[in-house]
C-alpha cells in the first residue's frame, strides 16, 4: 500500500476543509463559549461491523464523510473518509474510488451510484463506505464541487503545472474542458475542468485522483500566503452557501482550533482505498484489497480501541 504525501498530493475536498478551519478559528477568537467537540454517541446507527459502544471509543478521535457533489446531477464526484486524532494531533484522509464495487443489490454496484439511487439519502452512502472501510463515519459533510470554482477565482487563481493537454467535450453535461499542457494560472473554469477530467488516464480514476491530489497541495500553498488572507470573509461565504452537515457550528469551531496546529507536511497522512481495477458483469470497478484495508484502517481510521477485522466486501 503506497501511503501520499500531503504537500505533494491532497484531494480538493481538503483545501475546502481547512479554509473553513481557518475560518472557525477567526470566529473562534471573537467568542468561546458555544464551542464544543462532536457529540458521537449512538451516532452509528447500522447492524456495526465493529460490536462497541461509545465507551469503548478512543478519546477525541472522530470521523467525517467527506463528498464532493456535482449539482447537476447530484453524483458523489469525490469520496472520502477523514479521521481527526485531536489527542495525537494527526489528520488522516482516505480517498475512496468513485468506481468503487459495494455489497449491495442494486445492478450498478458502483459507490458513487448509491447517494442518488437512494434519493440522496447519504446514511445509505454511509453505510456503503462502512462495508468497504469497516467504519462508519461520526459525521458528515456534503460540499458542492461549484463551490470549488469559485473559491479559486476568489483567491486570484492557482499557479499549477499540467503536465499534458486536457481536451473533452460532453454537452450532456455541459462540459468543456480546454486545457493546454504547461505551467500556468488556472482560473476557477480549468481548474474544475482539470478537477473533472477523466480521459487519457493509464491508471483510471486512480490517476483522477492523484491529479486532484497533486493540483490541491497548490491550492494550499495559494490559501496559506498574505495574500489571500483578505479574502476570507468571501471565501468562507461561499463554503457556507454550498456546504450540508450534520456538525454544528460549534463543532466545526472546535476541530478547527485543533487542525490549524497541524504541520501540513508531518501531521497528515493521505492514502486511497487499497484495491484493483477489474470488471464484473460488464462493467468496470475497483475491488478492494480486505487485508490492505484492514492494515490501514486499524493503523489510522479506527475509532473504537477494538480492531476491526471483517469488511462486507462484495463477493464474485
Amino acid at each position: 500500500m503506497k501511503s501520499v504525501k500531503p504537500g505533494d498530493k491532497a484531494k480538493y475536498i481538503i483545501a475546502i476543509i481547512l479554509v473553513i478551519a481557518a475560518v472557525l478559528m477567526i470566529v473562534a477568537a471573537v467568542t468561546l463559549d458555544w464551542v464544543s467537540p462532536p457529540d458521537i454517541t449512538g451516532d452509528d446507527p447500522s447492524d456495526g461491523i465493529v460490536s462497541a459502544i461509545s465507551s469503548d471509543r478512543r478519546e477525541n478521535f472522530f470521523t467525517v464523510l467527506v463528498v464532493g457533489i456535482d449539482a447537476a446531477s447530484n453524483s458523489t464526484d469525490t469520496i472520502m473518509l477523514a479521521a481527526f486524532d485531536i489527542e495525537n494531533k494527526k489528520m488522516n484522509i482516505m480517498s475512496i474510488p468513485r468506481d468503487t464495487i459495494t455489497n449491495t443489490t442494486r445492478k450498478v454496484k458502483k459507490i458513487n451510484a448509491s447517494y442518488i439511487s437512494h434519493h440522496k439519502d447519504i446514511t445509505a452512502l454511509m453505510d456503503e463506505v462502512e462495508g468497504v472501510t469497516g467504519v462508519y463515519p461520526d459525521k458528515y459533510a456534503l460540499v458542492t464541487v461549484d463551490s470549488f470554482s469559485e473559491i479559486i477565482d476568489e483567491i486570484g487563481g492557482v499557479e499549477f503545472d499540467v503536465p499534458f493537454n486536457m481536451i473533452y467535450n460532453d454537452p450532456t453535461q455541459d462540459l468543456k474542458i480546454n486545457i493546454k499542457k504547461g505551467y500556468q494560472t488556472l482560473y476557477g473554469h480549468d481548474a474544475m475542468g482539470l478537477m473533472r477530467y477523466r480521459a487519457t488516464y493509464a491508471e483510471g480514476d486512480i490517476g483522477r485522483i492523484k491529479m486532484q491530489q497533486a493540483f490541491v497541495g497548490a491550492v494550499m500553498d495559494k490559501m496559506i500566503k498574505p495574500s489571500t488572507i483578505p479574502k476570507i470573509p468571501e471565501i468562507a461565504q461561499i463554503i457556507f452557501d454550498n456546504i450540508e452537515t450534520n456538525l454544528t457550528l460549534g463543532n466545526e469551531v472546535w476541530i478547527g482550533k485543533e487542525l490549524v496546529t497541524l504541520n501540513r507536511e508531518e501531521d497528515i497522512f493521505m492514502t486511497t482505498l487499497p484495491g484493483v481495477a477489474g470488471s464484473y458483469d460488464g462493467l468496470s470497478y475497483y475491488f478492494p484489497n480486505e487485508e490492505e484495508i484492514l492494515s490501514v484502517v486499524n493503523e489510522k481510521f479506527n475509532p473504537y480501541i477494538a480492531p476491526i477485522e471483517k469488511l462486507d466486501l462484495f463477493k464474485r
